[in-house]
């Protein structure tokens, strides 16, 4: 008659009601399939959590396609330039206005001197490197709290 009835053994969801009515429409001949089924790993699949192994798998793929070549990755003096306009007037007042905090720009001096430390890797190596500080970056941004996670809260 329908899942609020337990009817299908694919939708029981462990509760006692769903098991109490399936045990009794099983009757005496269908107990062992009644064991099989009241397992909730053999009738539901287990949902995939986001780990921060699978969130940095699929961002290293994200940053391969960002990053498709060498001359793709920033050069030292693009990040150092970076670096210095965080400091600059008006980013910091903007953060001041937004967060009520003064903008904290160390994460682009250690992107700067990291790819100081690459300048004695070949080119496709610098990149491959590069794409995995980057995923790792985005990686625990993601997984990690969120400005978003308020709205959750309020519902």
């Amino acid at each position: 008659m329908g899942w609020f009835f337990g009817s299908s053994s694919s939708s029981a969801a462990g509760t006692a009601s769903n098991e109490a009515s399936s045990s009794s429409s099983a009757g005496a001949s269908g107990s062992s399939s009644l064991s099989s089924a009241s397992s909730p790993t053999a009738a539901t699949p287990v949902p995939t959590v986001n780990t921060f192994e699978s969130v940095l798998s699929d961002e290293e793929k994200y940053q391969a396609l960002q990053y498709p070549s060498t001359e793709e990755v920033p050069g030292c003096m693009r990040l150092l330039d970076e670096f210095l306009m965080c400091y600059a007037l008006a980013p910091q007042l903007r953060s001041m206005y937004r967060h009520g905090e003064f903008r904290d720009c160390t994460w682009k001096w250690q992107d700067f001197k990291y790819c100081l430390s690459l300048k004695s890797e070949d080119e496709e190596s610098r990149r491959q490197l590069w794409i995995k500080r980057r995923a790792d970056w985005w990686a625990r941004r993601r997984v990690g709290g969120s400005s978003e996670d308020v709205w959750e809260m309020r519902r």
